[in-house]
């Protein structure tokens, strides 16, 4: 999972998906502590509280974000690994791989590697990915949330 979600150096999100990390993290009323306090407050700009738009914000923060989806980029080391590793990860959950210490140790890894050593992990998880059998019929259940099992 941890190189899997290297993809997000591509991605993207809205600020209805951050706003909580940004203003009430937690039921606080405050950022989420996790998050470095020049971020917040460049999310912020991005996203004001009281704004009816719902901006579009890079999952990477780092110098390349800029970069067009699928523009081939030797940087995803550099930028997303990086990034979570001084607390700029967009995403509660990518910030949370590099805090966790589960996680912490394989993220510092990648973050001090080549992109090769990135791509070359990232190329396995996604082969192991893709050998996951999807179920079909009663063996399964589409969730009407990801982390719940479904009401009878």
């Amino acid at each position: 999972m941890v190189h899997l979600l290297g993809g997000h150096t591509v991605g993207v999100t809205h600020c209805s998906f951050i706003k909580n990390r940004l203003y009430n993290f937690n039921n606080t009323g405050s950022t989420d502590p996790t998050m470095q306090t020049e971020l917040a407050v460049s999310l912020k700009l991005k996203c004001p509280y009281t704004s009816t738009i719902d901006n579009r914000v890079d999952l990477d923060q780092g110098r390349r974000s800029l970069a067009k989806v699928g523009e081939p980029t030797s940087e995803i080391v550099d930028n997303f690994y990086k990034q979570i590793v001084i607390r700029r990860g967009v995403l509660r959950i990518d910030q949370a791989l590099a805090l966790n210490k589960l996680t912490k140790d394989t993220i510092n890894k990648v973050a001090i590697s080549s992109n090769d050593y990135f791509l070359t992990k990232f190329q396995h998880a996604m082969v192991k990915l893709g050998a996951v059998e999807v179920l079909t019929g009663t063996q399964g259940e589409i969730r009407k949330s990801c982390r719940a099992i479904n009401k009878s």
